[in-house]
């Protein structure tokens, strides 16, 4: 077995000194560039500066780990070669991981960085000396099934809940259900800033487990099916979301705890570059004060509800004036021809307030490799017809068959369209993914699949979509519900929109929006920068408005896991402030500024306690 290791002044008549003098140029240029390195703005969600200078964590190689391996014939080098492939991943992020054992703990200060991973069996008197490092203010980083055997009795997971508060569940079996193949992060978790809650791999070898907890908060990552549209499926019942976390963070007496509940080999496994964004996060949260945008601008969540006008076409004014008669934004993706057919019933759709008209195509007919003239016809004709019918602009393009190629790309941008929905993707907020043209990601499942799978199903159909969308808007995440006006939008089907609609009605914390509204809000929050700047004791928060126009109600998080508390002031009094929340359990402030004006720079004084 292998050993552990431990680890001027210029006075008046005298000669002027030429080197102090260009020591003193160069000091004031490089004090100067800090300065303004500083004041450059961070477009990321994550907007606190982070240093690149090295870090130190410490590994904890467990030889009462090792003994409980000892006895039951597993690989005691294999767990010693998993803590040096960490340390080796930690210093291709400039990360110097010490590996110490359970004698080091003690020692570890106020702030320190604890990792133990993989470790199932400690004594009694190790986890005494994790909680008090815990109590004097250090930081534990643990995983999977912890110290399920204290002084080698099995007590499952009874240290993970006295640490952690969490309460145990059961456990998943990842590889045999094809829907848990992946962790979804919360975009309002500081452990999971500035990826866009991008989905992540989550491959599990051999007959591995992972254990399952409730938890009072939503976790910072959950485990979900491929579409992102639920959790597991455990005894024949989905996973409710409290329930199917993967990552959680919190606090023990003056110091934080970081569980993940899978093996380190899925930390080993993820590309360097998420593995960096991953600890970068945590360790830029125990360390600074953290600003996260609110995913939408005013709102932690929104929902876009949307049909396909497209067979029995006239069905669209039932469901659009559903949406006025319950002021529920909707969008109708029209198809022209059928437009053509039917312009007085077009024309009256949109002319209510809450309802969008944007474009299905022309014909509703493949366009993906089809000859130019016949591309740009289905995307430039079918907007210039609906315009002229509507008398309004059309911003927004669901192609058929939810494909987009790069001739269609460009045609869309020279037709003058703001943004596109097409296929389900990996990622849960409105992005960019095309140049100045913003996709909504679909994730929530479309009307064919819940008709043909649940079998014309009303009920079930409708606490599918309640489902869906409590899964999502609980990440801060975009919920979309397409629906057809040939199947939930025709006759009696309706009823299922309309009680959805009566659900929405009574969570005013769910917010549905137009497509366009949606886009806007993606452009508008991008040119919002947010950077800060350390001043005495004192922190200054610079909000730049790089927008041409007046932002309302503009909203942000503040984390500040490293200190007992927060006051927050503008600089100038005509800028108003209000605080939406400061949760001093979960350490967090969020701010709304009231009255953003165009290209405009303003600045809050945040002072701390600690």
């Amino acid at each position: 077995m292998r050993q552990a290791t431990n680890t001027y002044s210029l006075k008046n008549k005298k000669p002027v000194n030429l080197a102090q003098v260009l020591l003193l140029f160069l000091s004031l240029i490089i004090i100067s560039g800090y300065i303004f390195y500083q004041l450059i703005p961070k477009k990321d969600d994550n907007f606190t500066f982070f240093s690149n200078q090295t870090k130190t964590v410490y590994l904890l190689l467990s030889k009462e780990n090792e003994s409980y391996l000892n006895k039951i014939n597993l690989s005691i080098d294999a767990y010693e070669d998993s803590i040096q492939e960490l340390k080796k991943k930690f210093a291709l992020i400039k990360v110097n991981a010490k590996i110490i054992n359970e004698d080091d703990i003690s020692s570890l200060k106020k702030d320190d960085i604890l990792i133990a991973f993989n470790i199932y069996s400690i004594s009694s008197d190790t986890l005494q000396k994790i909680k008090k490092f815990l109590n004097r203010g250090g930081n534990f980083i643990f995983n999977y099934h912890f110290a399920y055997f204290i002084d080698d009795q099995f007590v499952k997971a009874k240290t993970i809940e006295s640490l952690t508060g969490l309460k145990y569940f059961s456990e998943s079996l990842p590889k045999n259900q094809s829907e848990c193949n992946f962790f979804v992060p919360k975009i309002l978790s500081p452990l999971t800033l500035g990826n866009n809650g991008k989905r992540e791999d989550l491959v599990m070898y051999s007959n591995d487990t992972l254990p399952l907890f409730y938890s009072k908060n939503i976790p910072d990552a959950i485990l979900t099916n491929w579409e992102i549209t639920s959790t597991p499926i455990l005894n024949n019942t989905i996973i409710p979301i409290n329930y199917a976390g993967v990552i959680w963070h919190g606090f023990y007496g003056k110091g934080r705890w970081f569980y993940f509940s899978f093996p380190s080999y899925v930390f080993l496994d993820m590309p360097i570059n998420r593995f960096k964004k991953f600890f970068n996060n945590i360790f830029n949260y125990l360390n600074n004060i953290v600003i996260a945008k609110y995913p939408f601008l005013y709102s932690k969540n929104a929902v876009f509800i949307s049909e396909d006008t497209e067979y029995k076409y006239t069905n669209m004014i039932n469901f659009a004036a559903l949406g006025q008669k319950y002021h529920i934004p909707v969008t109708l993706f029209c198809v022209a021809k059928l437009a053509l057919q039917h312009p007085q019933l077009t024309k009256q759709a949109s002319e209510f307030p809450y309802v969008e008209i944007g474009s299905h195509s022309y014909s509703h007919t493949k366009i993906l490799g089809q000859p130019l003239k016949k591309v740009i016809m289905e995307i430039e004709g079918s907007k210039e017809i609906l315009e002229k019918i509507i008398g309004k602009k059309i911003y927004g393009f669901r192609p058929p068959r939810e494909e987009i190629d790069k001739p269609m790309e460009n045609e869309l941008r020279k037709a003058g369209y703001k943004y596109v929905m097409e296929k389900t993707k990996p990622y849960l907020l409105p992005e960019f993914e095309y140049d100045n043209l913003v996709t909504l990601p679909r994730h929530g499942t479309d009307d064919y699949i819940y008709l043909i799978n649940l079998d014309w199903n009303k009920t079930q159909i409708l606490h599918k979509i309640i489902q869906e969308t409590n899964m999502l808007t609980s990440l801060n995440a975009l919920y979309t519900l397409s629906v057809h006006t040939h199947l939930l939008s025709y006759k009696s089907n309706l009823s299922v929109t309309k009680h959805y609609f009566d659900y929405l009605t009574a969570h005013k914390n769910i917010h549905p929006y137009k497509g366009i509204e949606l886009a806007n809000i993606t452009k508008w929050k991008k040119n919002i920068i947010i950077t800060t700047q350390k001043f005495n004791k004192n922190i200054f928060i610079f909000i730049i408005n790089e927008n041409n126009i007046n932002i309302k109600n503009f909203t942000f998080r503040i984390y500040w896991a490293n200190k007992n508390g927060i006051n927050i002031l503008p600089e100038m009094t005509n800028v108003k402030i209000k605080i939406i929340e400061n949760n001093k359990e979960r350490k967090f402030t969020d701010v709304r500024i009231l009255d953003l004006k165009p290209n405009s720079k303003i600045s809050l004084i945040m002072s701390a306690d600690d």
